[in-house]
């Protein structure tokens, strides 16, 4: 059985981890998305063609690093007047390091008027724009920052064949004990402020 007072420290070893901000640690991570139009990376309507690139890359995430979460291109637009896009896409973020890794999906509406020497359209990630994923006894926050505090989540498309809009996003890490373990620290916590009442007391003697 273990003792109280080495109970009483692990739970305090894994208090002060719990809130320790992960140092060093390197994210990595790749990307995909799909448009509901199609079900593939490649956006096509009355002559508009919006390309979705993924990424794959590893950034060093402690605390907090400005991150890619992949880009639009276009590679197709029709002359004016263009032609007004309406559709969904989906992005997701695949993580593998810290393993054991897994994902978390953005849902997003496609909208606004394209043509080739001007746009209005925009791809607009909805509420939240922020998912976390609690793995590998650290938790990993990705954000998007796409359109700024005037139109938030909103990445912009450009008529211009070729021309590239980047999605902007962030990543955050922190040191975070899984559950099991933080229970474990719960149940110890109690027997830190015992074993220093009884320690109180022997000092009396």
């Amino acid at each position: 059985m273990i003792k109280a007072h080495s109970l009483a420290a692990l739970a305090a070893v894994l208090v002060v981890g719990a809130v320790t901000p992960a140092r060093a640690v390197q994210v990595t991570y790749s990307t995909s998305g799909v448009f509901g139009s199609s079900g593939t990376a490649l956006l096509s309507q009355g002559g508009a063609e919006i390309r979705y690139n993924p990424i794959a890359t590893t950034v060093d995430g402690a605390p907090t690093t400005n991150a890619l979460f992949g880009s639009f291109t276009t590679v197709g637009a029709p002359a004016e007047p263009g032609v007004t896009l309406v559709d969904t896409f989906s992005l997701t973020i695949t993580q593998s390091a810290p393993a054991p890794g897994g994902e978390v999906v953005f849902t997003s509406s496609v909208g606004g008027r394209i043509y080739l020497n001007g746009s209005q359209a925009y791809v607009e990630f909805d509420d939240p724009l922020e998912q976390s994923l609690h793995v590998g006894g650290f938790l990993t926050t990705y954000r998007i920052l796409a359109g700024g505090a005037s139109n938030p989540g909103r990445s912009a498309l450009f008529g211009g064949l070729g021309q590239e809009a980047m999605i902007n996003g962030e990543i955050s890490i922190v040191s975070a004990p899984e559950p099991g373990t933080m229970a474990m620290a719960c149940l110890a916590l109690p027997l830190l402020g015992l074993g220093y009442v009884r320690h109180r007391r022997r000092a009396k003697v």
